[in-house]
């Protein structure tokens, strides 16, 4: 119970993060030091999973997954996302800015947790240029319009996913490029309503989907080329600041003041909790 708790207030990080344009769940699975684990045990949801799975074959279906893992961090990241939808939205209308100063602090703190020592001397890192490159571009993007069909719903819903699991590109952003931001955080504050529960059952529909059929690239890649996934997904999350830069629409010293205070505590508890974490390992 212990560890499905901490798994469950991680995956309630995850989602909290997950509903602001800028920031990625995947980042802060990464923070989490669970980026990995999440991978690998998505991957193991297969077609012989669900096979098995649709044969009411249960116990041999999960035998090669963990759960409670999974139970326990998606149903702190929907908790979250459903929670926190309201709040997340009145902040990022009023106080923006305490908001990206935090996450701003948590990421590029998280950046040099990451980052190996000596990494400059490797050149597979050299494949964090084209990361930055790639997330600063989106970063950047402009809104596509388009209806707010089921088929859009679904499309968005399995594109943003694909986002949300990589360090640095934000699936709300996406979502945001999409024209469909703000409609699913206006789905999200009412989810049940008989309307809100069929668009958002749509979305969550082309979530899985999406997050199912990346998962196996994202795994084979990390295995393959692990220092250059990493470096890719390092310079992901370097170019996306660009989208949470907290200091551009600052109004008076006060607004910089606290805005550097909010900075300071994303940095200090990344600080916290890597330095933390290494002692653990060394017990």
């Amino acid at each position: 119970m212990k560890n499905k708790l901490k798994t469950f207030l991680k995956g309630f990080a995850m989602g909290s993060v997950d509903i602001i344009p800028g920031i990625s769940g995947g980042t802060m699975a990464l923070i989490l030091g669970i980026y990995q684990k999440i991978i690998q045990e998505l991957k193991s949801i297969d077609a012989k999973f669900i096979k098995l799975f649709f044969s009411f074959k249960f116990k041999k279906a999960f035998g090669s997954v963990d759960l409670g893992f999974l139970l326990s961090l998606f149903l702190g990241i929907i908790i979250a996302i459903i929670s926190l939808s309201r709040i997340i939205s009145h902040l990022l209308e009023n106080n923006s800015f305490y908001l990206y100063s935090f996450f701003f602090g948590l990421i590029i703190a998280s950046i040099f947790v990451i980052l190996p020592k000596k990494f400059y001397k490797d050149p597979k890192y050299l494949f964090i240029i084209p990361g930055v490159i790639i997330a600063w571009l989106i970063s950047g993007g402009g809104v596509i319009s388009s209806p707010n069909t089921y088929l859009t719903i679904f499309i968005s819903g399995a594109i943003a996913i694909c986002a949300m699991i990589l360090p640095g590109i934000s699936g709300s952003f996406i979502l945001l490029i999409l024209d469909k931001y703000e409609f699913m955080i206006n789905i999200l504050k009412n989810p049940f309503l008989e309307n809100n529960i069929i668009y958002l059952s749509v979305f969550v529909l082309g979530c899985i989907i999406g997050l199912l059929s990346f998962v196996r690239l994202l795994s084979y890649l990390l295995k393959k080329y692990y220092k250059q996934s990493i470096a890719i997904l390092i310079g992901f999350m370097l170019g996306a600041l660009r989208k949470i830069w907290p200091f551009g629409n600052l109004k008076g010293d006060e607004n910089l003041v606290y805005s550097l205070i909010f900075l300071i505590i994303g940095i200090s508890i990344v600080v916290i909790v890597h330095t933390l974490s290494k002692k653990k390992k060394e017990l």
